[in-house]
């Protein structure tokens, strides 16, 4: 590690991930896609249903490579040659092919969110200017709404047709188009099989979160996708053969590299599961040796199984045992898959990895797994950098923090404080060319060679990321001390009766900063502490007591000032995060309301008002 300062951004820590396994080079997909066939041409590479409780499906790496080379020639064949193509529906086998014949030979993918409504969806084809839309059939009668509006659009490609009968000749069938790439294939057109992508062009577009007018774009190419595939390898690795369960929409970077494209690299077999109300069944039956999720998978799992323990009276006996399993691997011998067998059960029995990003897991999460002989590696990474920029890997891993940069990765701490922490900043051939058409935005986070991720935390003495909040929802108090809400929000979270909460800063007319936070309780959960959820006074002791046991952990200064409580959920965007600003304006706009409305009818003053609204946490 060393330090440097630039003309804007004074870095400390500078560090660079290390490669322990040598990997093969790929300069494109289609050139991974090439060397995965000849490497692995009879292996399993995808298993799969059309609809649930039909007959799985098998698709060898050459059959699979066949299908892309075909619906690619398809496409070039009618005229679609550098076009964008918008790719919309849950994860299926068809997906994945209409994505890499798009980027192989064809033009740009834009991958969207099956959960958009369509205003948003509409917004972003016009946003992207997407002449061809990929879509499952559960979307037509949206998509027949956005023919007859977009005039732009040329083709409209159903995944998975119910009824090809399609009235707009714009229309067609997948399974069509892939029929007619295989004759076309079979007569000697070479025109997709040649074609050779730039590497550093534009080959995908991506939607961040948020809504279609505050989403922005970002571009990535084939150098940016394959520099994090070689570089997860160079640090994680799995046999030609083991199997990983897809389960995250493939629509988002994170598993789309790491749970699709990865994999792949690594010629393994990818399940594709039927849907997250299957997952349970999809997991005894495809037997996957790692899952690719969010926290949340995990915690659901962790809790159902600790509650049959509960149920069996067997608790303090497997906790015995797992204390038992960890003098035993501290002398060098690891029985933990053996003696937890029966755990490992629900997860089809072979699973050694668990793979987790988008959020920090509990490190009681990560406890229960790695007892149970499950190796737990968290990611950290952003969409614009294509996304995985550090994680635990099989040499490294540690609760609390995100491990080490990747290999080819180098990750520093921009403008730090006092005590080293400051903005995490990175550079390296997996970071974006930039935004869509917003050369602002642009240019606000490529600054002197490195992207801004907008994350704020430290890196330890053993090169660990540890990453301790948002650089936007970070609050500044009067006297300069910085409060980060994520860490009062997880002390908030963990009580059992709260589903989530949100703090944040509230500065009053003389300037000074209080602590604030929005608590949402569970309905069923709150019961257990109270007679009803209709009981005011009783929800308001307990949560004041909560509050005051919080902030006794806390120095002075961070400690949470008033709350309010509720029940309904906070407004999320579709990858589930919190939209910060939209709750907090909400919350301003309501006390400014009931402060107009209490000036003109009653008269009050403000601090009663405030009462009215919030319960000030005493003893603080």
């Amino acid at each position: 590690m060393n330090d440097r300062m630039n003309d804007n951004l004074k870095l400390i820590n500078i560090t660079e991930g290390k490669a322990y396994y040598h990997v093969q080079e790929i300069i494109t997909l289609k050139d991974m896609l090439e060397k995965c066939e000849s490497k692995y041409s009879d292996s399993i590479a995808f298993r799969f249903r059309h609809k649930p409780g039909l007959e799985t499906i098998n698709k060898t790496y050459r059959e699979f490579v066949r299908d892309v080379d075909s619906l690619g020639s398809a496409l070039l064949n009618i005229g679609l040659k550098n076009c964008r193509a918008a790719i919309i529906g849950e994860n299926r086998y068809e997906w994945v092919v209409s994505y890499l014949a798009t980027v192989n030979g064809v033009g740009i993918a834009v991958p969207l969110d099956k959960l958009l409504p369509p205003n948003e969806i509409e917004s972003m084809l016009e946003r992207g200017e997407v002449d061809v839309l990929f879509y499952s059939d559960s979307f037509q009668s949206t998509v027949e709404k956005i023919a007859a509006k977009n005039a732009r659009l040329r083709a409209f490609i159903c995944m998975n047709p119910e009824n090809e009968d399609f009235k707009d000749p714009r229309f067609r069938s997948f399974y069509e188009l892939l029929k007619t790439g295989e004759e076309l294939i079979d007569s000697g057109y070479r025109e997709y099989l040649e074609a050779e992508p730039d590497p550093e062009a534009l080959s995908v577009l991506l939607f961040t979160s948020g809504t279609s007018a505050s989403s922005k774009a970002v571009m990535l190419s084939h150098k940016n996708i394959c520099s994090n595939v070689m570089s997860l390898g160079g640090v994680v690795h799995f046999e030609p053969g083991e199997s990983v369960l897809s389960v995250l929409p493939l629509h988002h970077t994170f598993e789309n590299t790491a749970g699709l494209l990865f994999p792949l690299y690594l010629g393994m077999t990818i399940s594709i599961c039927d849907g997250l109300k299957y997952l349970a069944k999809n997991l005894t039956e495809y037997k996957p040796d790692c899952l690719v999720g969010v926290p949340l998978i995990y915690d659901k799992f962790m809790g159902r199984i600790k509650d049959e323990l509960k149920k069996k009276g067997l608790e303090k006996k497997v906790r015995a045992l797992m204390n038992f399993a960890n003098v035993l691997r501290f002398a060098g011998l690891d029985l933990r898959r053996k003696l937890f067998r029966k755990l490992l059960e629900p997860f089809g029995g072979k699973l050694r990895v668990i793979v987790t990003g988008g959020a920090a897991m509990e490190p009681e999460t990560v406890r229960f797994y790695e007892n149970i002989g499950v190796r737990v590696y968290q990611g950290y990474g952003l969409t614009e950098t294509s996304p995985v920029v550090a994680g635990g890997n099989d040499k490294v891993r540690k609760i609390g923090t995100c491990g080490n940069p990747l290999p080819g990765v180098k990750i520093a701490i921009a403008n730090p404080d006092s005590n080293g922490v400051g903005e995490l900043v990175v550079q390296g051939n997996n970071v974006m060319l930039g935004y869509w058409k917003n050369e602002e935005a642009t240019r606000e986070v490529l600054q002197d060679g490195w992207f801004r991720t907008g994350d704020l935390g430290y890196i330890d003495k053993k090169g660990l990321i540890r990453v301790t909040g948002r650089v936007k929802t970070m609050i500044v108090l009067k006297n300069g001390k910085k409060v980060f809400p994520e860490e009062l929000e997880n002390h908030i979270n963990k009580l059992n009766y709260v589903k989530e909460s949100l703090v944040w800063g509230e500065t009053a007319e003389d300037g000074t900063v209080e602590i604030c936070a929005k608590i949402v309780l569970d309905k069923d959960a709150i019961t257990t502490v109270v007679s009803s959820p209709e009981d005011e006074n009783a929800i308001k002791r307990l949560l004041d007591n909560a509050i005051k046991e919080i902030n006794k952990l806390m120095p002075a200064y961070k400690a949470i000032r008033y709350y309010v409580y509720g029940f309904e959920e906070l407004i999320k965007t579709t990858t589930m995060k919190i939209k910060r600003y939209v709750e907090t304006d909400q919350i301003k706009e309501l006390f400014n309301q009931l402060t107009a409305s209490i000036k003109t009818i009653a008269g009050k003053n403000i601090d009663r008002l405030k009462e009215l609204i919030a319960k000030r946490a005493e003893n603080y």
